[in-house]
């Protein structure tokens, strides 16, 4: 049940309770270690009969009015029991590998306890390892004991995790070394549990009834009486060491003087066990509140729960493994494809990005290319027109040669030049015929002009002649 992976089936929390012969008693720890409830409800004491809930009704009442007065905060419950009820017996097996005990104390169950299999629940403890041997403990109750405190449970939405005698819990919170040996003395109002511990291991048990009407010192005396009836019988079998083995204290009508008379009377030294309520009324419940819960067959721990509401519970765990482990693969494969799609838009805009600033640095190159391209066709017009400059000719190189051929009474007012026909028309006026005659002629003489024409008109005057003459340049 509680080997299944944490990552996926969260850690059960768990209250404690504590059925006595005359009360319920309920502990639940908070997250951080303190006591978040503690609650007691008391019942008469014919709801029992010789350890058998017979009373189911009441029993079950009861215990409703308990949930509902301590406001628990899980279903989940680890449950103690008067230890009375329930047998302790030492065993020695030969060392065989561990999950082989469990069949080995199948086999021998039935000499162990008086009592047949079938009519009881039984659960193992490895106290030690020696040599050539274990030793381990075995815990027996019998079903007619169980049953009903299971049924009742789980018929108010209950749900039970372990079940174990009360002497067990207590004796787990003493840290006892192994076969450090002390009597725990439960007391209460109808009467006190008498249990010889040894390490985890309660040897005997036994019950000390009183009248309600007894002084301390009256049930006092009758406790000291049993106290040394048990330690002399171990004593002489040579299981205990001493004669005044040191009493623990536990229960309701624990206090500081009946400590006092019983250390007075037994001449051991006692001591009243507290937990962190100070009220050793509610020392069981906190014990199996505070305990870590295991499963039966579990090595280290006894747990007495009915190996069919085990299984139960082995069952509804793994369904709900498999289901969160269906969720978080789910959860899983969405974000994957979530993240994937993401992914790809992203790099697509990325990529769409990057081409678009690729295409844009390609123009701006092309475009410098180009640039450049012109540039050094420029210079290279550039630098043909430099080198034919020299070979230049310009109508202000043959306007120069006018110039020294035109005679003083010549006047030029305007001149025109058609460089498709390389013509020049010089229009103006003549003083007199004559140096109009002249101009003709020296243009005629040059070597730069040809196809000298002067319009017959411009001849019949003899003096102040407006004139228009027309010549070619020689190529």
């Amino acid at each position: 049940m509680l080997s299944l992976p944490e990552f996926f089936l969260p850690k059960l929390k768990h209250f404690g309770l504590s059925v006595g012969r005359a009360s319920l008693r309920a502990v639940e720890m908070s997250s951080h270690g303190k006591v978040r409830t503690a609650i007691e409800i008391p019942f008469p004491d014919t709801i029992f009969k010789d350890g058998e809930l017979v009373k189911k009704d009441i029993f079950r009442d009861l215990l409703k009015k308990l949930i509902t007065q301590g406001k628990f905060t899980t279903p989940y419950v680890a449950v103690c029991f008067s230890e009375i009820y329930a047998y302790t017996r030492g065993y020695s097996l030969p060392l065989i590998p561990i999950e082989e005990i469990q069949e080995a104390v199948s086999w021998h169950v039935k000499d162990l306890f008086p009592f047949p299999e079938i009519d009881i629940y039984y659960d193992w403890k490895l106290l030690e390892t020696h040599e050539k041997e274990y030793e381990i403990g075995v815990v027996a109750v019998p079903k007619k004991v169980l049953d009903p405190l299971v049924e009742e449970i789980i018929n108010i939405g209950l749900k039970p995790l372990s079940f174990e005698p009360g002497a067990s819990v207590i004796a787990r919170l003493l840290l006892l070394k192994p076969h450090q040996q002390v009597i725990v003395t439960e007391i209460n109002r109808h009467g006190a549990y008498v249990t010889l511990v040894d390490g985890e291991k309660a040897l005997f048990t036994t019950v000390v009834n009183y009248a309600a009407d007894e002084t301390s010192a009256e049930y006092v005396n009758s406790i000291t009486a049993t106290v040394k009836e048990i330690a002399a019988y171990y004593l002489k079998k040579g299981i205990t060491k001493s004669a005044n083995p040191p009493i623990i204290l536990s229960g309701e009508a624990v206090n500081e003087e009946v400590a006092k008379l019983l250390c007075s009377s037994t001449g051991s030294s006692v001591k009243i066990f507290q937990t962190q309520l100070q009220n050793p009324g509610f020392n069981k419940a906190f014990a199996v509140a505070v305990s870590k819960i295991k499963p039966p067959y579990d090595p280290n721990t006894i747990n007495l729960l009915p190996l069919s509401l085990q299984e139960q519970y082995d069952s509804e765990r793994a369904n709900l493994f498999y289901t969160n482990l269906l969720i978080r693969m789910i959860i899983g494969i969405i974000f994957t494809i979530t993240f994937s799609v993401t992914s790809y838009i992203f790099t697509s805009m990325v990529r769409q990005q990057i081409e678009l600033n690729v295409k844009l640095t390609s123009a701006r190159t092309n475009a410098k290319r180009s640039d450049m391209q012109q540039l050094l066709l420029l210079n290279a017009q550039a630098r043909n027109i430099v080198n034919l400059a020299p070979l230049r000719k310009t109508p202000q190189d043959k306007l120069q040669v006018i110039n020294t051929v035109l005679p003083a009474g010549i006047t030029i007012s305007q001149w025109e030049y058609d460089d498709t026909k390389l013509q020049y028309t010089l229009t103006g006026t003549a003083d007199r015929r004559e140096e109009l005659l002249a101009l003709k002629a020296k243009l005629e003489k040059t070597d730069e002009f040809t196809n000298v024409i002067l319009p017959l008109g411009s001849l019949e005057t003899p003096e102040n002649i407006q004139f228009s003459i027309t010549f070619v340049t020689k190529k």
